[in-house]
């Protein structure tokens, strides 16, 4: 005789129940408003090195002349790599600006040797007596913030009195943040028959100037 027992499961079942309002999640955010003003900067020109460091004492030499006694020209260039005439407008001349050139002491600046008794004879004279003349069509202008849109070079010029001679002219359509530097504009000078024998220098001073 088999005897089979049979084992019946018992399952429990637990069931809890939480009576009770809702959890509410309240708003936890807010705004905030940042402003920020940027400034007009100052429109100014310097020379300066390929590193952008303004050269203090910047000097360029002309080709050497013989003592003559006709006239003659001699020529020479402003403006290189080393020594890069540079307008930086940061936002002061939104109407454009114009860079030129005179002597320093105005009409009366003249080519000099120094020293106690020195030797002159005029930049701003004639074809003669002794004048001269800057080029910057022939130079190039590189941008380096902005583009070269409506800034143009000036054209050959000579001296005359204390007239300055425009290097280059940036219209009211120019962008108004703007940086860059020309090289290699054109020089030539007359010098008069019987000029005496010395190292001649002379000043020019040049001017970002606001349209």
């Amino acid at each position: 005789m088999k005897i089979q027992k049979k084992l019946l499961g018992i399952v429990s079942v637990l069931t809890v129940a939480v009576v009770g309002a809702p959890f509410a999640y309240g708003d936890g955010t807010a705004s905030s408003k940042l402003s920020q003003a940027i400034n007009a900067g100052v429109l100014t020109t310097s020379i300066r090195d390929s590193s952008g460091a303004v050269v203090a004492s910047p000097s360029f030499s002309m080709n050497a002349a013989t003592a003559s006694t006709s006239v003659q020209t001699v020529t020479g260039t402003f403006g290189s790599d080393s020594q890069r005439i540079t307008v930086d407008n940061p936002g002061g001349a939104n109407s454009g600006w114009t860079l030129s050139i005179a002597g320093t002491a105005g009409a009366a600046e003249v080519w000099t040797t120094g020293g106690g008794t020195p030797h002159t004879y005029p930049f701003n004279g004639t074809s003669t007596t002794g004048q001269l003349t800057l080029d910057p069509s022939v130079a190039t202008l590189t941008v380096v913030s902005g583009t070269a849109t409506n800034v143009t070079k000036g054209t050959s010029a000579a001296f005359s009195g204390s007239t300055p001679i425009t290097l280059l002219t940036a219209s009211s359509s120019a962008e108004p943040v703007w940086n860059g530097y020309v090289t290699g504009v054109g020089v030539s000078q007359v010098i008069p028959a019987s000029t005496p024998v010395g190292t001649y220098t002379i000043n020019l001073t040049q001017t970002a100037t606001a349209s």
